[in-house]
């Protein structure tokens, strides 16, 4: 039976053929990369799976290296054909926001020629589906929409850069903003929930998150032309209603042709979209 895993900054997710899910908690030991890689390894091979999906955060090749993980960056540099080199089990690795689109058109969106996935949670990440295939680029790279420069000189994104789309669309991007208005160190869900209490910084930094987040779907909206944007992550499902209005922001701010093509939805995989995606891209590679 196969398995897909998303290896994340606080869980390894974990979601099987049959629909058994996992969760294995790594916050406290991914500042350790022995302890870390050694982790990923005892995942990968739990079970004895007939073949595995992984998906990783980051800048990951073709091949299954991880360039830069700028929110895992104990992931920097690490080969997975070396690493799961000693196993006899067959793999597929990918970019973690990739193969949720995939996993996204695989399960609920066959009827989408392109579909862009759009996620926000400690990172920006973007993935691509055309006509039934993952858009990688050429070195594996593509859609890393969350590192492109929304506003020159801006804000320092986890990447080192400075005015990226993630570094005002993120956890931390709202946690750096709500610590400017008020003063006050919280977590990214503590500040929504104030939010949706009515607190007045909390709600203008929701403010300015929905601001950046409708241009930056704007744009993709004119770049891809896509028929379909899933918004998807921790912060957007933790946000809820009070992102109601996206679509229909996004639509009314986007020139009419490409606007008057593309439906915008939530997506329905919860917590578990990155695992099902990678599930969905290993019974597709795996099963050619």
């Amino acid at each position: 039976m196969i398995k897909g895993i998303d290896i994340g900054g606080t869980f390894i997710k974990v979601l099987w053929e049959d629909g058994r899910s996992e969760k294995h908690y790594i916050r406290d030991i991914k500042n350790d990369k022995e302890k870390l890689l050694n982790k990923i390894k005892e995942v990968v091979k739990e079970g004895n799976p007939a073949g595995v999906g992984i998906a990783v955060a980051g800048f990951t090749s073709l091949e299954g290296k991880v360039y830069k993980s700028p929110n895992i960056p104990n992931l920097d540099g690490v080969d997975f054909r070396e690493l799961l080199g000693e196993t006899s089990i067959p793999f597929v690795v990918g970019n973690d926001v990739s193969l949720g689109a995939f996993g996204e058109w695989y399960y609920d969106n066959r009827d989408s020629d392109i579909l862009l996935l759009v996620a926000v949670g400690t990172g920006l990440g973007g993935g691509l589906v055309y006509k039934g295939e993952v858009f990688f680029g050429v070195c594996g790279s593509a859609l890393e929409i969350g590192h492109h420069i929304i506003r020159k000189d801006g804000e320092v994104c986890n990447c080192g850069r400075k005015g990226c789309w993630e570094a005002y669309c993120s956890s931390y991007g709202i946690e750096r903003e709500y610590k400017k208005l008020k003063g006050e160190e919280l977590k990214d869900y503590e500040i929504i929930e104030r939010a949706k209490e009515g607190e007045k910084e909390a709600l203008e930094v929701v403010r300015l998150f929905k601001d950046y987040l409708s241009v930056g779907l704007m744009s993709m909206v004119h770049i891809f032309n896509p028929d379909r944007i899933v918004l998807a992550g921790g912060v957007v499902q933790t946000m809820g209603e009070l992102l109601k209005d996206i679509p229909k922001r996004v639509k009314e701010i986007s020139e009419s042709l490409p606007s008057s093509c593309v439906e915008i939805r939530f997506s329905k995989a919860g917590e578990f979209m990155g695992a099902r995606g990678a599930l969905a891209y290993a019974l597709k590679k795996l099963k050619e």
